[in-house]
Parts: C-alpha cells; sequence; structure tokens
C-alpha cells in the first residue's frame, strides 16, 4: 500500500503541486520571518562585538527608569568621573561618551531623517582604539565649529568634507564645517539613524549637559582580567557614587538583547500573520483532499475489494499528506529565503540600512517550518483519510462516486456548540481582563462557521448568484447551480475568504473608527489654532525654548510646549506629561474635577479622574516620584483632570526638571493666535520663528488633527499588505477547487458542449461560478469581521475609543476585490474546462 500511494502521488504531480501551493506559501512567510529576524540579530551580535572589541570596562550611572514598551532613561554622570577611572591602576585608557539627540538638517532646509522609528543621535568622538567608526573622508572634528557625520547622512544630503551643515540639538540649531565622514562596520546608516560626532566639550554643550557625560569606556593595560579591572574601577569610584562597571562582554552581550527584545515583537507580529497564513491553508488542504478522496472514491473501494483495509486506506491519503507537506514545506523554505532578501531590500529602500551579511538559515528554521507545514498539511488531511476509509467495497461497482452534500444533524449541533463558545471566549477575553482567550476564542470561531457553512451556502449561492442569471441568461444558471449543488465543498473553499476578509474588514472597522475617536478627542480638548510638532518625539524633540520665542510675537496670544519623560511612581517607571501651566489652559482643555491647571506649582502634580479613584487620591494628598538622575521628589495632588486621553495620567510642571542632568523635550507646541490677527498673517509670523527649529512641522489645527487621525493608516496598510497573504491563498484554494471541479465534471462539460454550447459559455460558467464563491467568503467575512470590529471597539471604550464607524468605502473595496478574485481564479480553471474532449467525456465507461 506504501508503494502503491507513492506511485499515486507521482502520478498525479499536477495535483501534487496545486495541493501543495498553500503549504508552499504558508511555510515561506513563516520561514523568511525566522530568516530575516535571525540576520539581523546575526549582524547586529557582530557589529557590537567589533564596536567593543577594544573595551575591558564601561562605567555609566546606575540611575534608570525603564517604561513601558521597552523604554528606557538613564542618568549621566559627572564629566569628573573621567580622570578617577583613569587613575585606577590597570587602565591604559578612559574616554568619556557624551551623547544625545541631535537632528541633521538638509540643504533643502528639512531634517534629513523624520517619522516614527527614525533616531537622530549626536555624540562625542572617541579616539584611538576604543574609536568604532571608519573614516571614509576627512578626519575626526576639532572645536566647536566642526562635526563629522556618518556616510548614509552624507549621501542623503549631498554632503561633501568641508560642507557647512545644520545640525538642531535641544539646545536650538547651529552650523557646523563637516570634516569627516564615518561608517559604522559596514553600514553607512545603521537602522536608518543619522549621526552627528563632535569634540567631547562641544557635545556636552550642545546635545547633552555642560558638566555631564553618558557613560566611560575603559581600556586595560593587561595586567588584570576584565572582570578585575571592572571591580578595581568600581572600588574606586565607591559605593556612593550611583555608578555602575561592567566589563567589555557584558556591554557587548546587554546592547545585542536589546536588539533582540526590539526586534521580538517584530517576529511576534510577522509569526502571527504567517499562523494566519498557516490557518487558511488548513481550510484549503481540507478542501482539497476531500474532493480527491471523493473523487477517488471508486478507486479506494477497488483497493478495498481486492483485500485492503480500511486503515491501510487511510493511511494511503495520508502518505500523499505527509508528501505534499514535506515538498510544500521544503520549497517553502527555499521561496522564505528570496522573501527575506526581499524584506532587506525593502528596509533598505524606506532608509533602515542594515550591515551587509548573508542570510542566516539556522537549523532551527529548517525543523521548525518542515514540521509545521507537514503536521498541518497531516491534520488537514486527516478528516478526508478517515472518510476514505469507510468507503464500502460496494462502491466499487458504481459509475460514479461523488461527495455526499446532504448537510447532518450533527454538523448543526456541533457548529453551534463551536460558535458559542467561541462567543464566550471573546467575551472573557474583551471584557474580562484575559486578552490571550482572544486567540483561541477567534480560532473557533472560523472554525464554528466553517463547520456551519453548507448550512447556509446553498441559499446564499443562490441569491447571490440571480443578478448573474439576469445578466448572463443561460450560463448565469449554470453557473450559480454548480456553486449550489455542492453546498459543503462551496462553503469550504469560501472559508478560506472568510478569515481574510473578516480579518481585513475588522481591521479597517477599528483604524476607522480610532481616526473619528481622535479627530473627536482633539476637537474637544485642544482649543488652539496651529501647531509646531516633531513625529520623533520617543528620542529627543523640540526645544522648550520655541515656545517661549512664540510667545514673544504679537501675532500669537499663546504658545505652550507639551512635552514627556519619565519617572518612578511607586517601583515601576511611567510617563509623565509635562507642561508650563501658565500657558496650557489657554489652549487644552482637561475638563477639571477639581483644581485648575494654573494651580499647578513644581512641587505639585495633577491627575486623572481614573488614576485618583484608582490611587485614593484627593487634593492635597502626597505624591511620591523619583526623577531620571535618582532625584526623589515629594509632591502634592494639586488637581484632578476628567480629559486624560491626551494628558495621560499624571501631569507636572516643567519646572520640576530644573537643577537635574534630566533631558526636557516638548513633542508639539501648540499655538493660539491673537484676537484679530488673520491666520494668514499668524502663521507667517510663526514660520519666521519656527524656521530656526527645522526639525518642527508647523501645521494649522485641521491639518495636525488630521495627521494625527492618519498616522494610524500606516500601521493599518503593513497589516493590510500581510493579510493579503492569507488571501492570495485562499484565491489559489478557488483555483484549485475550480480545476478539481472542472475534472469531476468532465462528462457533464463535454454533454453541454455536444448540444451547442460555445467555449466561450463554458469559459463564462466557470468565471461566474467563481465569483460566486468568492462573493459568498467575502460577505461572511464582511459581516464578522464587522461584528470583532465593533466588539473591539467597545471593549476599549474605556481607553478613550469612543466612536464606531463602519468604512463603507474600505468595505466597497473589499467587494470589489472579491469580484477581481473571482474573476483571476477562473481563468486557468476555465482555460481547463474549454480543453475537454467532447467525444471521450460523453462516452459511456
Amino acid at each position: 500500500m506504501f508503494k502503491i500511494s507513492l506511485k499515486g502521488v507521482l502520478a498525479h504531480k499536477t495535483r501534487l503541486l496545486l495541493t501543495a501551493l498553500a503549504v508552499i506559501m504558508a511555510t515561506a512567510f513563516l520561514s523568511s520571518t525566522y530568516i530575516f529576524s535571525d540576520t539581523i540579530q546575526r549582524t547586529f551580535d557582530e557589529l557590537f562585538a567589533d564596536v567593543f572589541r577594544n573595551t575591558d570596562a564601561f562605567v555609566r550611572s546606575s540611575n534608570v527608569i525603564e517604561a513601558d514598551f521597552g523604554a528606557k532613561q538613564r542618568d549621566r554622570l559627572p564629566d569628573t568621573i573621567t580622570a578617577e577611572v583613569a587613575a585606577v591602576p590597570g587602565v591604559a585608557d578612559a574616554q568619556a561618551e557624551a551623547d544625545g539627540f541631535a537632528s541633521i538638517i538638509g540643504k533643502d532646509g528639512d531634517p534629513l531623517v523624520s517619522g516614527q522609528g527614525a533616531v537622530t543621535f549626536g555624540a562625542a568622538a572617541l579616539t584611538g582604539e576604543l574609536d568604532a567608526w571608519t573614516y571614509v573622508e576627512g578626519g575626526p572634528p576639532v572645536g566647536p565649529d566642526q562635526v563629522v557625520i556618518n556616510k548614509g547622512a552624507a549621501d542623503k544630503g549631498d554632503f561633501a568634507v568641508g560642507d557647512q551643515v545644520r545640525v538642531t540639538s535641544a539646545t536650538g540649531t547651529r552650523e557646523f564645517t563637516l570634516s569627516g565622514i564615518v561608517k559604522f562596520g559596514d553600514a553607512d546608516s545603521p537602522g536608518g539613524a543619522t549621526f552627528a560626532i563632535f569634540d567631547l566639550p562641544t557635545a556636552q554643550e550642545f546635545v547633552g549637559k555642560p558638566g555631564y557625560i553618558s557613560s566611560v569606556q575603559v581600556r586595560g593595560d593587561g595586567s588584570q582580567s576584565d572582570e578585575q579591572l571592572a571591580r578595581s574601577i568600581a572600588e574606586a569610584l565607591g559605593p556612593d557614587s550611583d555608578t555602575e562597571v561592567l566589563t567589555g562582554a557584558e556591554i557587548t552581550e546587554e546592547n545585542q538583547s536589546d536588539i533582540q527584545e526590539s526586534l521580538q515583537f517584530f517576529t511576534v507580529f510577522l509569526n502571527a500573520v504567517a499562523f494566519i497564513a498557516l490557518f487558511v491553508a488548513c481550510f484549503v488542504i481540507y478542501n482539497v483532499f476531500s474532493i480527491t478522496a471523493a473523487q477517488r472514491q471508486r478507486e479506494n473501494a477497488l483497493m478495498r475489494a481486492i483485500g485492503a483495509s480500511r486503515r491501510q486506506v487511510t493511511a494511503s491519503l495520508l502518505v500523499e499528506s505527509v508528501v505534499v507537506g514535506l515538498v510544500g514545506s521544503i520549497l517553502g523554505l527555499a521561496l522564505g529565503m528570496v522573501l527575506a532578501m526581499g524584506l532587506r531590500a525593502a528596509f533598505a529602500a524606506l532608509g533602515l540600512d542594515l550591515p551587509s551579511s548573508g542570510l542566516t538559515v539556522l537549523p532551527r528554521t529548517v525543523i521548525v517550518t518542515v514540521l509545521i507545514g507537514c503536521i498541518v498539511t497531516v491534520l488537514s488531511a486527516l478528516m478526508p483519510a478517515l472518510r476514505s476509509g469507510r468507503v464500502p467495497p460496494v462502491a466499487a461497482m458504481r459509475d460514479t462516486a461523488l461527495e455526499a452534500t446532504s448537510a447532518t444533524k450533527g454538523r448543526t449541533i456541533t457548529g453551534a456548540l463551536l460558535l458559542a463558545f467561541s462567543v464566550a471566549l471573546i467575551l472573557l477575553g474583551l471584557f474580562a481582563g484575559r486578552p490571550l482567550l482572544l486567540v483561541p476564542g477567534v480560532l473557533l470561531l472560523f472554525i464554528a462557521l466553517f463547520v456551519l457553512g453548507p448550512l447556509i451556502a446553498r441559499p446564499v449561492a443562490k441569491a447571490l448568484g440571480r443578478p448573474i442569471v439576469r445578466l448572463k441568461g443561460m450560463t448565469g444558471t449554470m453557473a450559480k447551480e454548480n456553486a449550489a449543488r455542492n453546498p459543503k465543498r462551496t462553503a469550504r473553499t469560501a472559508a478560506a475568504l472568510v478569515v481574510g476578509v473578516a480579518l481585513v474588514t475588522g481591521v479597517s472597522v477599528l483604524a476607522s473608527s480610532i481616526r473619528d475617536s481622535v479627530r473627536e478627542i482633539f476637537g474637544e480638548q485642544f482649543q488652539g489654532d496651529f501647531v509646531v510638532s516633531v513625529d520623533t518625539f520617543g528620542f529627543g524633540g523640540l526645544s522648550p525654548q520655541l515656545a517661549d520665542d512664540l510667545n514673544q510675537l504679537p501675532e500669537v496670544k499663546t504658545a505652550t510646549g507639551i512635552g514627556i519623560n519619565f519617572a518612578l511612581i511607586g517601583d515601576k517607571g511611567r510617563t509623565i506629561t509635562v507642561v508650563d501651566p501658565a500657558t496650557a489652559g489657554a489652549v487644552f482643555d482637561l475638563d477639571f474635577v477639581q483644581g485648575d491647571i494654573t494651580d499647578l506649582t513644581p512641587e505639585g502634580v495633577m491627575v486623572s479622574e481614573d488614576k485618583a479613584k484608582s490611587d485614593d487620591l484627593t487634593i492635597g494628598s502626597p505624591f511620591q516620584v523619583v526623577l531620571a538622575d535618582g532625584t526623589p521628589r515629594d509632591l502634592t495632588v494639586q488637581g484632578i483632570y476628567r480629559k486624560d486621553e491626551l494628558a495621560g495620567s499624571t501631569t507636572v510642571h516643567r519646572d520640576l526638571f530644573e537643577g537635574t542632568s534630566v533631558d526636557q523635550y516638548d513633542f508639539g507646541v501648540y499655538i493660539l493666535k491673537a484676537d484679530g490677527v488673520s491666520e494668514s498673517d499668524a502663521e507667517a509670523a510663526i514660520s519666521k520663528v519656527a524656521q530656526n527649529y527645522p526639525n518642527g512641522t508647523l501645521q494649522s489645527r485641521s491639518d495636525y488633527i488630521d495627521s494625527q487621525a492618519g498616522s494610524i493608516q500606516q500601521v493599518v496598510n503593513i497589516i493590510y499588505l500581510l493579510l493579503a497573504l492569507s488571501v492570495i491563498i485562499a484565491a489559489v484554494g478557488i483555483v484549485i477547487t475550480l480545476v478539481l471541479s472542472v475534472f469531476e465534471r468532465r462528462r457533464e462539460l463535454g454533454l453541454v458542449r455536444a448540444v451547442g454550447m460555445t467555449r466561450s459559455q463554458v469559459r463564462s460558467s466557470v468565471r461566474w461560478e467563481s465569483v460566486i464563491t468568492a462573493a459568498l467568503g467575502t460577505v461572511q467575512g464582511i459581516v464578522v469581521g464587522l461584528l470583532l470590529g465593533y466588539a473591539f471597539v467597545v471593549a476599549l471604550r474605556s481607553e478613550g475609543l469612543n466612536t464606531f464607524t463602519v468604512p463603507w468605502w474600505a468595505i466597497v473595496w473589499v467587494l470589489v476585490l472579491a469580484f477581481v478574485i473571482g474573476i483571476v481564479a477562473a481563468i486557468y480553471p476555465a482555460y481547463k474546462a474549454t480543453k475537454v474532449d467532447i467525444l471521450e467525456a460523453i462516452a459511456t465507461t
């Protein structure tokens, strides 16, 4: 039986490849995710190992705040510590680093790099063996008027050695002479970042804090091991110095681990998309094996008649599924390498340059890809294989052997139970604080719809086919009847499309609702006319001086800067909002329950109503915070506000940070024009001042609100692009089903051709059958997607998502896409249908 199974597989190579297509595409994406992330990890591992290859010890502050989503803020050190480290026996060289935010401005007046995730560094130049940069032109910076930039920035800005380069930091914008151009290992612009490098005094004054440094890199003289040297430095500095000393190996490993953690979300997200694709592929594989098992009923019955057992017949189909899974997984692994190279090229096109390195294919990637591909295929083929083993020997006497089409009572009960259980899991995940239950809940929901699909496929297919009948006449009637005659097959084929369309619709609903909620929130709380903002406030931002400069203009009534910072509240790092209370109230309405924004002093804090209730806070309650430099602050609650969507849960006075080494930036300056001043005059005056801060963008109130609402669209577009894979797999499923269906109906096709139907009419009937199947899956997917989107919006109301919006245009585009999928998926099956030999098809066998 094993030999017969293998010969059967090899005898139907086209069917083997068609069935393997879904496995190939799904495993290709899975393997490309592993290959790409492993390649990045290995590249940066090697890069950091090279950067710190001559670093034997690394000294930095022990004061650090770690907030949510990996955000981290570490304190600076007094620059006198460099001399203390250099004096420790065993130290051959000790050099200070001073780094911070610095944005390189292009010749057109705009920053070379902008956008979320873009990082713009300023740093002090190191010398000798501790210098990790490679100079490709010029030399190190000397004095307060020179700068060195990385080659990627120089190429993008068309800068050459000797040019004047403008750089913006928290202290303002200055011009420097370009003294050199460097590379970081093999990368011109590692990770898409730009680097502006100054001598140490300039870096301290311009991008850091005068009198402070970020860290000290140490090279030993070889008399001690790295561990001994680190201990010696720590002992010399003493326990009260608020420092920690790491070995070169430890700082290297830490940087490598940070890259791994930053990649974790990216990898998990791509893996989730890959498993969605595998889930969709399960429907396709199950459907294909169900059809082939039905078409081979007579063959299986003959095997039973000559002595094969049920187990042997079942094993025969499972052997075929193992071959399909193995072939599909191996080809998917090969295609995954190509996709990984494509991902790398896409990142380079976006400016996220990575050091050159070959692809990293770990044994884990090969094993996981092949194993998951085979498991998914075998599990999908299990039920069809069991059904094939139950075929009685007497079925060999039948002229044809087709799949049963009637729905059973057991199917109805099973589907209803699965549906109820899935809904319960989703509700628990959304409203009972157990989000992990959403994953099995949504998966079970789609499985329940798959089980119940045949119950609604026939009536829905007939309803969808009526307009086609009126439009195409007899060919439309054939298409409708063909789609409705076997509701199980039609439902299974459409089920793969249901998943992709439901997720696309759900994401569209959520994104549209978020956009409208953002517009509503800003419309209610922001009372100004203009905004100067940055989109890189995660690292750096606008100098607080900008708001002060704008307040000097007669065309401006009030300008207020809003910043964010980090502090320890309790034992956790938290993000806090930083405002100037003298101006913030004129531009923002936070709906105070108690107190007012003008009551805020540097010794106070204002909290949201929700935080006040959860922490039992009232006006006058003590409130302790620890700043990033380790300075504790005993504050008092001076106000409680209701609207916290923009301000967050905690708001402090910007003077709270005076006298500390903590950086301060504004992510936006919000402006209210003076009474009687036209918008054009106000904009012109504001623009002149804002030009001195070129990393900021001046926008009107409406444009700013639109940009904030539309910022989610970039993320949504990426999700659409990734979910397209599942839609493509579903389309391939339609192609395979139609091809197998054409083979099954070749006698019928021969008869209709014999009585006068033209090739064009045959193609039309197959094409419209495909459209009906695609429309069936799309309609179900849209309904499910709308319900899921609504559930998520309701669950997120406590987070400020108060608007449920149906994106009708997106739904129209989904319907158009379904029509296109139906047309395209039918091209090859329709062609095969017209190639049926009439005499051979109608011959009695």
